[in-house]
This record gives C-alpha cells, sequence and structure tokens, in this order.
C-alpha cells in the first residue's frame, strides 16, 4: 500500500470573504479571512471536523461549531477501526444502502417483463437506421456466450486486483463500491431498456429459433446491459487503482485491459445478435460515466467545514490532496 501525504493550504483572500495561504502536512482550506494563517486539521474517519479556531474564539463557539460539524458527518461503514491502512472509498451509511437498495429494484425491473417485441416474430429491417441495419438478423450462440466469459472475467480481475494490492479486509471494501457501479449502471440501462422496447438484432433474420424471437428478452435491447457493467466496473476498478497509487502507471495499464474487454464484450454482443452498435456504444457511455460517478461520491476530496473567530463565523472547504 502507498500512504497518502495531505499538504494543507489556505489561499489568500481579496476581499470580505478573502482568504490566506498557509502551508503545513495536511490539506487546503478556503473560507474567511480569520487569521494570519490559519489551517484546517482532517479528523479521523467518521470523526466531525472544523477549521482550526482563530484567535480569541471562545469555547462556546468552538463547541457549537463542533456540533454542528458532527451532526452534519455521515455514518461511516469502517472495515476495522484498527486497521493501519487506508482502503481508496470510504463507505457510509446514508450513500451506499440507498444506492444498493435502489440499484437491486431497478436492476431486477426486466425479471418482470412478460410481452415479446411489438413485431415478434420477424420485424422490418427498414425501420432501422443505416449503421443499424448493417447487424440486422445477426444470431450466434457462440458470440454470445463468448460475451458471458468476458463478463465474468472482468468481474473476477477487478476482484482479484483489488485483492493483491489491499488484502482481504480492504478488497472487500473497495470491491463495494465497484459492485455498486455496475449494479447502478445495470439498474439505469434496465430503466432505459424498458421504456425504449427496442427488438434484438435476432428478431430481423430467421436464425434465431422462433421460440428466441418470441420471447420477452428479445425486446430488450436498448442498451446492452453487459458493456455497460463492463465499463463501469473497468472505470471505477481504474479509480481505486489510482487512489491507491496515485503516482504510478499502473492505474492506466488497468484502464487500458478494462477499455479492452468492454470494446470485446461490445463486438460479442453485436456479432450474437443481442444489440445493435448503437446499444453497445450507449451501454460504454452510461457504463463508464457511472463507474466514474459513484467512485466520486466516496471519500470525496472536498468537505465544507464550520470556521470560528472572534470576528466572524462562516464555512470553509476542505479539501485533501
Amino acid at each position: 500500500m502507498h500512504t497518502r501525504s495531505r499538504r494543507r493550504t489556505t489561499l489568500p483572500a481579496a476581499a470580505a470573504f478573502g482568504a490566506t495561504v498557509a502551508l503545513s502536512s495536511g490539506a487546503y482550506a478556503i473560507g474567511p479571512e480569520v487569521a494570519p494563517a490559519p489551517s484546517t486539521v482532517p479528523s479521523a474517519v467518521g470523526t466531525p471536523t472544523i477549521a482550526t479556531p482563530g484567535p480569541g474564539a471562545t469555547e462556546a463557539k468552538v463547541a457549537k461549531a463542533e456540533e454542528v460539524a458532527k451532526v452534519a458527518e455521515k455514518t461511516p461503514i469502517v472495515p476495522s477501526p484498527q486497521n493501519p491502512t487506508r482502503p481508496a472509498f470510504q463507505l457510509y451509511t446514508e450513500v451506499d444502502l440507498p444506492v444498493l437498495g435502489i440499484g437491486l429494484v431497478f436492476a431486477g425491473a426486466r425479471l418482470v417483463k412478460t410481452q415479446p417485441a411489438y413485431c415478434a416474430p420477424l420485424c422490418n429491417p427498414s425501420d432501422l437506421n443505416a449503421l443499424d441495419r448493417v447487424t440486422a438478423g445477426f444470431y450466434s450462440p457462440a458470440w454470445s456466450t463468448a460475451s458471458d466469459l468476458a463478463l465474468y472475467g472482468a468481474l473476477a480481475g477487478s476482484a482479484a486486483l483489488l485483492l493483491a494490492n489491499e488484502g482481504p479486509l480492504d478488497a472487500l471494501n473497495d470491491a463495494v463500491v465497484v459492485a455498486e457501479s455496475g449494479l447502478s449502471a445495470t439498474a439505469l440501462i434496465s430503466v432505459m431498456t424498458l421504456a425504449a422496447g427496442r427488438p434484438r438484432p435476432l428478431l430481423f433474420g430467421t436464425n434465431a429459433p422462433l421460440s428466441e424471437r418470441q420471447s420477452a428478452d428479445a425486446s430488450l435491447s436498448f442498451l446492452s446491459s453487459h458493456v455497460a457493467v463492463t465499463s463501469a466496473v473497468a472505470a471505477s476498478t481504474f479509480m481505486a487503482m489510482k487512489r491507491l497509487h496515485p503516482k504510478s502507471a499502473s492505474p492506466y495499464l488497468v484502464l487500458a485491459a478494462g477499455t479492452a474487454f468492454s470494446a470485446f464484450v461490445g463486438t460479442a454482443r453485436v456479432l450474437a445478435g443481442q444489440h445493435f452498435i448503437t446499444d453497445a456504444v450507449g451501454g460504454y457511455v452510461v457504463g463508464t460515466s457511472l463507474g466514474i460517478l459513484i467512485p466520486a461520491l466516496h471519500d470525496s476530496p472536498v468537505k465544507i467545514v464550520p470556521v470560528v473567530s472572534d470576528r466572524q463565523q462562516g464555512l470553509s472547504f476542505v479539501g485533501t490532496f
């Protein structure tokens, strides 16, 4: 594990809401000018943080600010209070439980669909745009199996990489965030898929068995959940590795490998007749976006903390880098 050094800076101000600049070992803070070179001190995980009180700040004001910070603090889910290392992401009860719950419900939405595609058992290719018309009628069970195996390989590779870099406990912690990224991608894709009701490419030909063309699953083309999950896992694993090894080139190797997996899965799904090219591209965009967004919600580098001094009170933006 790489330990992370912190530097604390406050930037000087030009007006009433100006700032002062100071360097020590910590993070940076931007807030009202209260005294020459005040700094903020990061708290341990799960404890509230306030800006360092300015000269003349009364104990009552400090206590009130700490009380406000404590109320506003999210509840951390800590793998082990005695763990000397830190995982890449901090889990919070108020963030992770809702994300997991909503994701599971929305991801399962497609399981309740029972109606076949509107044009089943055979659709007209002329209804498609010029790009997607190229792959109309494609069908290959072998490529479908290959896409499944590649997806499972991406999931296993992410888990193995985290385990090798962090050990079991921290890897499990960070795997939750990676899983949330994939689950969120599946959930959002499921909503879009059900709303669009787009027939799969296999419905635009007769290569696929009649039973498959008449199934409810044949109307779930837009977007590709396989591609979305693979790209979400790849992006969130890259985010984890970037935090663990900020000065190493290895995170970018992980990103390159994840992108290659996503490209293969997308190609395989198209050749299998399960998705059009636009389905795969859209799934990649959605998955990659959520693979960046979900990790960003955990242990954000910017916090708002109270500032207390004898002259004025306010809020300060505190960040770690």
